[in-house]
């Protein structure tokens, strides 16, 4: 490819509003421009999106899986889908087409797979299977808008037991694994919560960054690694108030004018947050109004709470259903509610108020809450789970030091679906029919290139890998004479029939301006013909990442290229 002609040339300065480093990289190197907050990857980012796809294809391939193509849209309203769950979310994008028939791009392909596998899969001598296939993902939620659209590849895992489910899913990790290695990139695998709808547990590939998307909790002592929405702590009892004198009174009522807030009941009492119980109200399709209880200086985690639950969404409850269960906003507490069956409300109560010493907590009486409330003997929850919010400091659950809180980028995750469609099973052994179990993991393309240039960069731009980089060389021609001219145009054609990939300086420019441009797109090696060959015949050859150089004779270039390229790529 020549530069002369390429589309999407070097920036020198990036625009002020980019305070995301490996961005500005990307729109300085020419690799990718914003339109209208998207990403736009330009000819040679395309190139590296490529490299990387076929990187993560080859180590699918090696592993046994093979590759579909699915189509991007489905009717809305499949029949006998068992994934309503998916097509019924909020994430899932819908549309209607010129003959009015409904449509919808969901954030999961399993739906798909399921009815494949009814179809071709009978017995249990066809499984386990891995299917994989690229495809564009949207996140709505992501912080970056530039980063919501993008391609990612799925892989499919088809088992017929826990066996399987875990001896694929070994697999598919080694397989990403070895992706990471081959683009020398440092991935965390993060713990991200648990499936909605079947309860097991999710996980996510993170490189840590400090203007990532995600947030994390980390345990420097063994190692664990959590989403923080997803995080676990060992119950802590060293913020816990002590328990007083007075622990084994009954409740007291004490009045409390404008105290609706937790902060306004602790400075009114003279006592830490700690000290006090939280209750708040959501409303949820499935199982209606949900009263949760947290310790006062706690936070409620929605999605920890939605698994606990076993609810898809939470939103605020209304007034009218907190007043129906006799509960008054404010000054609300599981204490002594008039109507309180599991058919009016169902209460979830954090380890933080089963545990530990008595708290203050609403009396369900305006201007009013209750002292020496103490669980098991007062109030007692259907659910008790781990609902809070982990923060920095919090004790890991796997060791018990503290937790410190970290900003990384995802670029893969992996999900356990189950059984999703009734008419996906398989004949065991015994003859007995059984239904197919799905996994499903996913690595992101643009994420990826995200964190390989983020990770492998310096002052002048960015230093790519052999194995990542679009192209393998980066070839300048110096001086305006029609015989170095021909030279460079001729070593050229000959780097490209040897199968090297090779971005070609052609641009009538000064020396200063092609080394800084070839510097900041950082390919492995530059390659300079000039003038000066014309007298000696000696190509200079420089490797980015060590700036080692050296000069040699043309006619043994493109062998001492081929070597240079071997034992980087390993």
């Amino acid at each position: 490819m020549r530069v002369a002609t390429l589309f999407g040339r070097t920036l020198r300065e990036t625009p002020a509003d980019i305070d995301y480093p490996p961005l500005r990289l990307m729109l300085r190197a020419g690799l990718a421009r914003l339109s209208a907050g998207a990403l736009v990857f330009l000819p040679v980012g395309t190139r590296a999106l490529r490299r990387l796809e076929t990187i993560v294809c080859e180590e699918l391939t090696r592993i046994g899986a093979q590759e579909i193509h699915l189509p991007l849209f489905r009717p809305f309203a499949a029949p006998d889908c068992a994934q309503t769950h998916f097509l019924l979310a909020p994430s899932t994008l819908r549309c209607t087409d010129q003959s009015g028939r409904s449509l919808t791009f969901a954030p999961a392909d399993a739906t798909i797979i399921a009815s494949l596998a009814a179809g071709a899969i009978a017995s249990y001598r066809q499984l386990p299977t891995l299917l994989y296939h690229a495809h564009p993902v949207y996140c709505c939620d992501c912080r970056s808008s530039w980063l919501r659209e993008g391609v990612a590849l799925t892989v499919y895992t088809l088992n017929s037991s826990a066996a399987d489910l875990e001896e694929t899913g070994t697999r598919v990790n080694s397989a990403f694994d070895r992706v990471f290695t081959r683009l020398d990139i440092r991935i965390l695998s993060a713990e991200g919560g648990h499936n909605e709808k079947s309860g097991d547990a999710t996980h996510t590939c993170v490189a840590l960054s400090e203007q990532g998307d995600t947030n994390l909790m980390i345990c420097d002592s063994c190692g664990y690694t959590a989403v923080t929405e997803a995080a676990r702590t060992a119950l802590d009892s060293a913020n816990a108030p002590s328990i007083p004198g007075d622990a084994l009174d009954q409740p007291e009522a004490i009045a409390t004018p404008d105290c609706a807030t937790i902060a306004d009941l602790a400075r009114f009492c003279g006592v830490p947050e700690s000290a006090t119980a939280k209750a708040v109200f959501f409303d949820s399709p499935e199982r209606g109004l949900i009263f949760a209880v947290i310790r006062g200086d706690r936070t409620i985690n929605m999605k920890k709470l939605c698994v606990a639950a076993g609810v898809s969404t939470l939103t605020p409850a209304r007034t009218e259903q907190i007043d129906a269960i006799g509960a008054v906003a404010g000054y609300a507490s599981p204490v002594g509610l008039q109507n309180r069956a599991p058919d009016h409300v169902l209460i979830v109560a954090d380890p933080s108020v089963t545990a530990g010493s008595p708290l203050i907590a609403g009396a369900n009486r305006h201007g009013h809450h209750l002292r020496n409330v103490v669980y098991g003997r007062d109030w007692r929850a259907d659910l008790i789970a781990d609902i809070a919010l982990a923060r920095a400091g919090d004790p890991c659950v796997g060791c018990g030091a503290p937790l410190r809180q970290a900003t990384g980028l995802a670029v893969g995750n992996a999900m356990r679906y189950g059984a999703l469609d009734p008419g996906a099973t398989f004949l065991d052994r015994d003859g007995t029919t059984c239904p197919i179990a799905i996994d499903s993991f996913s690595i992101s393309l643009e994420r990826l290139i995200v964190t390989v240039i983020e990770q492998h960069c310096d002052q002048s731009g960015i230093i790519w890998s052999p194995e990542a980089a679009p192209f393998d060389v980066h070839l300048i021609r110096l001086g305006k004479q029609d015989a170095a001219r021909q030279a460079a145009d001729a070593l050229y054609d000959d780097l490209v029939a040897a199968g090297i990939a090779v971005l070609y300086d052609d641009r009538d420019e000064t020396a200063g301006v092609k080394f800084n441009d070839a510097d900041l797109i950082g390919l492995p090696l530059r390659l300079v013909i000039g003038d000066r060959f014309l007298s000696d015949g000696l190509v200079e050859i420089k490797h980015r990442a060590t700036g080692v150089t050296t000069r040699t004779p043309r006619q043994e270039l493109v062998a001492a290229v081929q070597r240079a390229r071997i034992p980087l790529q390993g």
